[in-house]
Protein backbone atom coordinates (compact mmCIF):
# COMPACT_ATOMS: atom_id res chain seq x y z
CA UNK A 1 0.00 0.00 0.00
CA UNK A 2 1.28 3.78 -0.93
CA UNK A 3 0.73 6.27 0.97
CA UNK A 4 0.62 10.09 -0.21
CA UNK A 5 1.39 13.45 1.92
CA UNK A 6 -2.49 14.83 1.20
CA UNK A 7 -2.77 19.00 1.82
CA UNK A 8 -5.62 19.36 3.83
CA UNK A 9 -8.86 21.08 2.60
CA UNK A 10 -10.43 22.21 5.53
CA UNK A 11 -8.94 25.40 7.50
CA UNK A 12 -10.10 27.09 10.83
CA UNK A 13 -9.77 30.92 10.61
CA UNK A 14 -6.60 31.89 12.10
CA UNK A 15 -7.14 32.83 15.75
CA UNK A 16 -4.18 34.24 17.62
CA UNK A 17 -3.20 32.99 20.82
CA UNK A 18 -2.74 35.35 23.68
CA UNK A 19 0.33 35.57 25.30
CA UNK A 20 1.32 37.16 28.38
CA UNK A 21 4.06 38.68 26.20
CA UNK A 22 1.79 40.95 25.22
CA UNK A 23 1.73 42.49 28.38
CA UNK A 24 4.33 45.53 28.76
CA UNK A 25 6.40 45.73 31.74
CA UNK A 26 7.27 48.61 33.49
CA UNK A 27 11.27 48.12 33.02
CA UNK A 28 13.81 50.81 32.78
CA UNK A 29 16.21 50.94 29.92
CA UNK A 30 19.47 53.64 29.05
CA UNK A 31 20.28 52.98 25.78
CA UNK A 32 23.56 54.31 24.50
CA UNK A 33 23.59 57.92 22.47
CA UNK A 34 20.09 58.12 24.17
CA UNK A 35 19.78 60.79 27.06
CA UNK A 36 16.53 59.28 28.42
CA UNK A 37 15.26 56.49 30.26
CA UNK A 38 13.09 54.47 27.94
CA UNK A 39 9.75 53.53 30.30
CA UNK A 40 8.55 49.79 29.75
CA UNK A 41 9.16 47.34 27.01
CA UNK A 42 9.37 49.42 23.90
CA UNK A 43 9.35 52.72 25.62
CA UNK A 44 5.36 51.96 25.19
CA UNK A 45 4.24 51.53 29.11
CA UNK A 46 2.31 54.37 29.82
CA UNK A 47 0.65 54.30 26.29
CA UNK A 48 -0.15 50.48 27.73
CA UNK A 49 -1.80 51.68 30.93
CA UNK A 50 -3.70 53.59 29.07
CA UNK A 51 -4.72 50.83 26.56
CA UNK A 52 -6.15 49.65 29.65
CA UNK A 53 -8.25 52.70 30.87
CA UNK A 54 -9.95 52.55 27.60
CA UNK A 55 -10.67 48.77 27.70
CA UNK A 56 -11.33 47.60 31.12
CA UNK A 57 -14.65 49.08 32.66
CA UNK A 58 -13.93 48.40 36.07
CA UNK A 59 -9.94 49.85 35.99
CA UNK A 60 -11.92 52.61 34.18
CA UNK A 61 -14.79 53.16 36.81
CA UNK A 62 -12.30 52.70 39.75
CA UNK A 63 -9.98 55.52 37.94
CA UNK A 64 -12.55 58.06 37.83
CA UNK A 65 -14.33 57.52 41.08
CA UNK A 66 -10.98 58.26 42.67
CA UNK A 67 -10.58 61.46 40.81
CA UNK A 68 -14.07 62.27 41.83
CA UNK A 69 -13.20 61.73 45.08
CA UNK A 70 -9.71 63.75 45.57
CA UNK A 71 -11.10 66.62 43.46
CA UNK A 72 -14.12 66.77 46.04
CA UNK A 73 -16.96 69.20 45.95
CA UNK A 74 -14.40 72.26 45.46
CA UNK A 75 -11.00 73.13 44.79
CA UNK A 76 -9.38 76.87 45.48
CA UNK A 77 -6.24 77.99 45.31
CA UNK A 78 -4.29 81.51 45.64
CA UNK A 79 -3.79 83.74 41.99
CA UNK A 80 -1.11 83.19 39.99
CA UNK A 81 0.72 86.20 38.44
CA UNK A 82 -1.72 88.34 36.75
CA UNK A 83 -4.07 85.62 36.08
CA UNK A 84 -8.04 85.81 37.62
CA UNK A 85 -8.49 83.61 41.11
CA UNK A 86 -8.64 80.05 39.77
CA UNK A 87 -7.43 80.67 36.36
CA UNK A 88 -3.73 78.68 36.14
CA UNK A 89 -3.00 79.65 32.55
CA UNK A 90 -3.32 81.60 29.78
CA UNK A 91 -5.14 79.10 28.14
CA UNK A 92 -8.28 79.09 30.90
CA UNK A 93 -7.62 75.79 32.52
CA UNK A 94 -8.85 76.19 36.19
CA UNK A 95 -7.64 74.58 38.90
CA UNK A 96 -9.96 72.30 39.66
CA UNK A 97 -9.68 70.73 36.11
CA UNK A 98 -6.35 70.96 36.80
CA UNK A 99 -6.22 68.66 39.78
CA UNK A 100 -8.71 65.95 37.76
CA UNK A 101 -5.79 65.99 35.28
CA UNK A 102 -3.18 65.40 37.66
CA UNK A 103 -5.47 63.21 39.62
CA UNK A 104 -5.56 60.90 36.64
CA UNK A 105 -2.35 60.62 35.87
CA UNK A 106 -1.19 59.91 39.70
CA UNK A 107 -3.89 56.81 39.47
CA UNK A 108 -3.32 55.64 36.25
CA UNK A 109 0.50 55.82 36.14
CA UNK A 110 1.43 56.43 39.72
CA UNK A 111 2.77 60.13 39.26
CA UNK A 112 1.93 63.43 37.54
CA UNK A 113 3.63 66.56 36.12
CA UNK A 114 3.06 70.21 35.71
CA UNK A 115 4.85 72.66 33.07
CA UNK A 116 5.73 75.72 34.92
CA UNK A 117 5.82 79.02 33.68
CA UNK A 118 8.11 82.05 35.02
CA UNK A 119 7.44 85.60 34.14
CA UNK A 120 10.17 88.20 33.87
CA UNK A 121 11.07 88.23 37.32
CA UNK A 122 11.27 84.61 37.62
CA UNK A 123 7.77 84.36 39.85
CA UNK A 124 5.79 81.47 38.70
CA UNK A 125 3.17 82.87 36.29
CA UNK A 126 1.37 79.97 34.92
CA UNK A 127 0.73 75.88 35.26
CA UNK A 128 0.18 73.51 32.74
CA UNK A 129 -0.69 69.75 32.91
CA UNK A 130 1.58 67.74 31.12
CA UNK A 131 0.24 64.06 30.08
CA UNK A 132 2.75 61.02 31.65
CA UNK A 133 2.37 59.32 28.39
CA UNK A 134 4.22 61.91 26.32
CA UNK A 135 6.94 62.65 29.12
CA UNK A 136 10.63 61.18 29.75
CA UNK A 137 13.49 61.70 32.13
CA UNK A 138 16.86 60.81 32.55
CA UNK A 139 17.82 58.25 35.30
CA UNK A 140 18.01 61.60 38.24
CA UNK A 141 15.27 62.92 36.82
CA UNK A 142 16.71 66.50 36.10
CA UNK A 143 16.15 66.67 32.57
CA UNK A 144 12.50 65.80 30.95
CA UNK A 145 12.48 65.05 27.73
CA UNK A 146 8.83 65.12 25.94
CA UNK A 147 7.24 63.99 22.73
CA UNK A 148 3.71 62.44 21.30
CA UNK A 149 5.75 59.65 19.41
CA UNK A 150 7.95 57.79 21.73
CA UNK A 151 6.66 54.38 20.04
CA UNK A 152 8.37 55.86 16.44
CA UNK A 153 11.89 56.35 18.62
CA UNK A 154 13.90 59.42 19.26
CA UNK A 155 12.54 62.35 16.97
CA UNK A 156 14.08 65.84 16.58
CA UNK A 157 11.04 67.74 17.18
CA UNK A 158 11.39 66.24 21.26
CA UNK A 159 11.35 69.09 23.80
CA UNK A 160 13.72 69.33 26.66
CA UNK A 161 12.87 71.02 29.99
CA UNK A 162 14.95 71.07 33.01
CA UNK A 163 13.31 70.45 36.16
CA UNK A 164 11.84 72.22 38.32
CA UNK A 165 14.11 74.44 40.95
CA UNK A 166 11.77 76.34 43.90
CA UNK A 167 15.12 77.66 45.02
CA UNK A 168 15.93 79.21 42.03
CA UNK A 169 17.97 82.53 42.92
CA UNK A 170 16.69 84.22 39.21
CA UNK A 171 18.67 87.40 39.99
CA UNK A 172 21.98 84.76 39.51
CA UNK A 173 21.17 83.54 36.48
CA UNK A 174 22.64 84.31 32.98
CA UNK A 175 20.32 85.12 30.29
CA UNK A 176 20.62 81.85 28.99
CA UNK A 177 19.90 80.22 32.54
CA UNK A 178 17.19 82.19 32.63
CA UNK A 179 15.79 81.27 29.14
CA UNK A 180 16.38 77.57 29.99
CA UNK A 181 14.28 77.89 33.09
CA UNK A 182 11.85 80.09 32.08
CA UNK A 183 9.86 76.60 31.42
CA UNK A 184 10.49 73.42 33.74
CA UNK A 185 8.65 70.47 34.92
CA UNK A 186 7.61 69.47 37.99
CA UNK A 187 7.39 65.71 38.50
CA UNK A 188 5.91 63.85 41.36
CA UNK A 189 5.77 60.06 42.00
CA UNK A 190 4.75 57.88 44.81
CA UNK A 191 7.78 56.15 44.88
CA UNK A 192 11.21 57.55 44.70
CA UNK A 193 13.13 54.05 43.96
CA UNK A 194 12.97 54.42 39.99
CA UNK A 195 12.74 57.70 37.38
CA UNK A 196 9.18 56.19 36.37
CA UNK A 197 6.26 55.11 38.87
CA UNK A 198 4.39 52.46 39.19
CA UNK A 199 0.41 52.33 39.86
CA UNK A 200 -1.28 50.97 42.83
CA UNK A 201 -2.69 48.08 40.81
CA UNK A 202 0.12 47.38 38.84
CA UNK A 203 -0.10 43.79 40.58
CA UNK A 204 -3.49 43.81 39.23
CA UNK A 205 -2.30 44.43 35.01
CA UNK A 206 -3.27 40.22 34.72
CA UNK A 207 -6.46 40.85 36.07
CA UNK A 208 -7.29 44.11 33.99
CA UNK A 209 -5.88 41.93 31.06
CA UNK A 210 -8.50 39.01 31.70
CA UNK A 211 -11.67 41.44 31.92
CA UNK A 212 -10.38 43.02 28.54
CA UNK A 213 -10.23 38.92 27.36
CA UNK A 214 -13.31 38.27 28.50
CA UNK A 215 -15.37 41.52 26.68
CA UNK A 216 -12.80 40.21 23.52
CA UNK A 217 -14.53 36.84 23.96
CA UNK A 218 -17.85 37.66 24.53
CA UNK A 219 -17.95 39.98 21.45
CA UNK A 220 -16.42 37.72 19.04
CA UNK A 221 -19.10 34.87 20.46
CA UNK A 222 -21.34 37.06 18.95
CA UNK A 223 -19.93 38.00 15.76
CA UNK A 224 -18.89 34.94 14.81
CA UNK A 225 -21.30 32.54 16.68
CA UNK A 226 -21.82 30.87 13.66
CA UNK A 227 -18.23 29.72 12.49
CA UNK A 228 -17.52 28.64 15.97
CA UNK A 229 -20.67 26.23 15.91
CA UNK A 230 -20.85 24.55 12.55
CA UNK A 231 -18.56 23.11 9.76
CA UNK A 232 -20.05 22.90 6.78
CA UNK A 233 -18.85 20.32 4.36
CA UNK A 234 -18.80 20.67 0.51
CA UNK A 235 -19.25 17.72 -0.97
CA UNK A 236 -19.38 18.24 -4.77
CA UNK A 237 -15.76 18.54 -5.66
CA UNK A 238 -12.47 21.07 -4.24
CA UNK A 239 -12.55 24.49 -5.26
CA UNK A 240 -9.04 26.38 -5.64
CA UNK A 241 -8.01 28.21 -3.07
CA UNK A 242 -9.56 31.78 -4.47
CA UNK A 243 -12.77 29.86 -4.83
CA UNK A 244 -12.57 28.94 -1.23
CA UNK A 245 -11.85 32.03 0.28
CA UNK A 246 -14.88 33.63 -1.93
CA UNK A 247 -17.01 31.23 -0.64
CA UNK A 248 -16.00 31.44 3.28
CA UNK A 249 -16.32 35.38 2.82
CA UNK A 250 -19.95 35.09 1.19
CA UNK A 251 -20.98 32.61 4.00
CA UNK A 252 -19.72 34.55 6.29
CA UNK A 253 -20.99 37.83 5.12
CA UNK A 254 -24.76 36.26 4.85
CA UNK A 255 -25.38 33.45 7.92
CA UNK A 256 -22.51 34.99 11.20
CA UNK A 257 -23.14 37.45 13.23
CA UNK A 258 -25.27 39.00 15.92
CA UNK A 259 -27.69 40.22 13.11
CA UNK A 260 -27.94 36.99 10.98
CA UNK A 261 -29.76 34.83 14.27
CA UNK A 262 -32.41 32.49 12.79
CA UNK A 263 -31.90 32.86 8.89
CA UNK A 264 -32.26 30.35 6.53
CA UNK A 265 -29.68 28.59 4.64
CA UNK A 266 -30.09 27.26 1.33
CA UNK A 267 -27.86 24.51 -0.98
CA UNK A 268 -28.71 23.53 -4.29
CA UNK A 269 -27.05 20.31 -5.59
CA UNK A 270 -26.82 17.91 -8.14
CA UNK A 271 -27.34 14.81 -6.08
CA UNK A 272 -27.50 13.31 -2.76
CA UNK A 273 -24.73 12.03 -3.15
CA UNK A 274 -22.58 15.84 -3.51
CA UNK A 275 -25.60 17.36 -1.07
CA UNK A 276 -23.86 19.99 1.38
CA UNK A 277 -23.56 18.99 4.72
CA UNK A 278 -23.91 20.45 8.18
CA UNK A 279 -22.19 19.26 11.28
CA UNK A 280 -22.58 20.83 14.88
CA UNK A 281 -19.60 20.87 16.39
CA UNK A 282 -20.00 20.31 20.53
CA UNK A 283 -18.55 23.46 21.70
CA UNK A 284 -18.32 23.97 25.85
CA UNK A 285 -20.15 26.58 27.13
CA UNK A 286 -17.40 28.91 28.63
CA UNK A 287 -20.04 31.44 29.63
CA UNK A 288 -20.35 30.11 33.64
CA UNK A 289 -16.72 29.72 33.88
CA UNK A 290 -15.86 33.18 32.41
CA UNK A 291 -18.54 34.68 34.43
CA UNK A 292 -16.70 33.62 37.53
CA UNK A 293 -13.23 34.29 35.66
CA UNK A 294 -14.31 38.19 35.24
CA UNK A 295 -15.89 38.30 39.14
CA UNK A 296 -12.49 37.39 40.45
CA UNK A 297 -10.55 39.49 37.96
CA UNK A 298 -12.67 42.10 39.64
CA UNK A 299 -12.45 41.44 42.75
CA UNK A 300 -8.41 41.65 42.16
CA UNK A 301 -8.67 45.17 41.04
CA UNK A 302 -10.83 46.55 43.53
CA UNK A 303 -8.50 44.77 46.11
CA UNK A 304 -5.72 46.85 44.18
CA UNK A 305 -6.81 49.99 45.09
CA UNK A 306 -8.03 48.88 48.70
CA UNK A 307 -11.45 49.86 47.97
CA UNK A 308 -15.18 48.25 48.17
CA UNK A 309 -17.27 48.33 44.88
CA UNK A 310 -19.95 49.88 46.05
CA UNK A 311 -17.98 53.36 46.42
CA UNK A 312 -17.87 53.24 42.85
CA UNK A 313 -21.97 52.57 41.88
CA UNK A 314 -20.73 49.01 41.62
CA UNK A 315 -23.14 46.66 43.68
CA UNK A 316 -21.60 43.50 44.91
CA UNK A 317 -23.54 40.45 45.74
CA UNK A 318 -24.91 41.14 49.04
CA UNK A 319 -28.61 42.80 49.27
CA UNK A 320 -27.50 46.30 50.05
CA UNK A 321 -25.35 48.67 51.06
CA UNK A 322 -26.53 51.05 53.69
CA UNK A 323 -25.48 54.88 54.07
CA UNK A 324 -23.36 53.56 57.22
CA UNK A 325 -21.61 51.04 55.76
CA UNK A 326 -21.04 53.21 52.76
CA UNK A 327 -19.11 55.73 55.42
CA UNK A 328 -17.44 53.34 57.44
CA UNK A 329 -16.27 51.65 53.98
CA UNK A 330 -15.19 55.79 52.93
CA UNK A 331 -13.38 56.63 55.82
CA UNK A 332 -11.03 54.04 55.00
CA UNK A 333 -10.66 54.39 51.84
CA UNK A 334 -10.22 58.47 52.03
CA UNK A 335 -7.44 57.84 54.32
CA UNK A 336 -5.78 55.11 52.78
CA UNK A 337 -6.04 55.97 49.09
CA UNK A 338 -7.33 59.83 48.37
CA UNK A 339 -5.57 61.85 51.11
CA UNK A 340 -2.38 60.50 50.17
CA UNK A 341 -3.21 61.57 46.63
CA UNK A 342 -4.42 65.10 47.63
CA UNK A 343 -1.52 65.81 49.93
CA UNK A 344 0.80 65.37 46.96
CA UNK A 345 -1.02 67.13 44.53
CA UNK A 346 -1.27 70.42 47.47
CA UNK A 347 2.25 69.89 48.32
CA UNK A 348 3.22 70.05 44.34
CA UNK A 349 1.41 73.29 44.13
CA UNK A 350 2.97 74.52 47.54
CA UNK A 351 6.05 74.02 46.27
CA UNK A 352 5.49 75.87 42.91
CA UNK A 353 4.29 79.06 44.92
CA UNK A 354 7.28 78.58 47.28
CA UNK A 355 4.47 78.82 50.75
CA UNK A 356 2.14 76.50 52.50
CA UNK A 357 -1.36 75.79 52.21
CA UNK A 358 -1.56 77.58 49.14
CA UNK A 359 -4.37 74.82 47.70
CA UNK A 360 -7.77 73.83 49.54
CA UNK A 361 -10.22 70.79 48.71
CA UNK A 362 -13.39 70.56 49.95
CA UNK A 363 -13.90 66.85 50.87
CA UNK A 364 -16.55 65.12 48.85
CA UNK A 365 -20.21 64.69 50.41
CA UNK A 366 -23.45 62.83 49.15
CA UNK A 367 -24.62 66.06 50.09
CA UNK A 368 -24.54 69.36 48.78
CA UNK A 369 -23.13 70.60 52.04
CA UNK A 370 -20.70 69.29 54.15
CA UNK A 371 -18.84 69.47 58.02
CA UNK A 372 -15.51 67.88 57.74
CA UNK A 373 -12.23 69.33 57.81
CA UNK A 374 -11.05 70.97 54.51
CA UNK A 375 -7.66 69.14 53.44
CA UNK A 376 -5.24 71.74 52.77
Amino acid sequence: MSSTNKKSNFSFAAINPYAETNIITPKETKHTGKEYVEWGDGNLYPEFLQNLYDNVPTLASVIDGCVDYVAGDDVTILPLADLPMGVMNAKGDTIVEQVRDVAGDAFQTGGFALQVIRNGYGDPAETYFIDMRFLRANKDCTVFYYSENWGKGYKKDVIVYPAFMADLDWNALSDEERNRHASSILYVKRSHKKTYPVPCYAAAVKACEIERCVDDFHLNAINNGFTGSYIINFNNGIPDDKQKEEIEEDFNEKFSGHENAGRIGFSWNPNKDSATTIEKVDVEDFGDKYKSLESNSRQKIFTAFRANPNLFGIPTESLGFSQEEYESAFRLFNRTMIRPVQKMIADAYDKIYGQKDVMTIKPFSLEETTTEEEVN
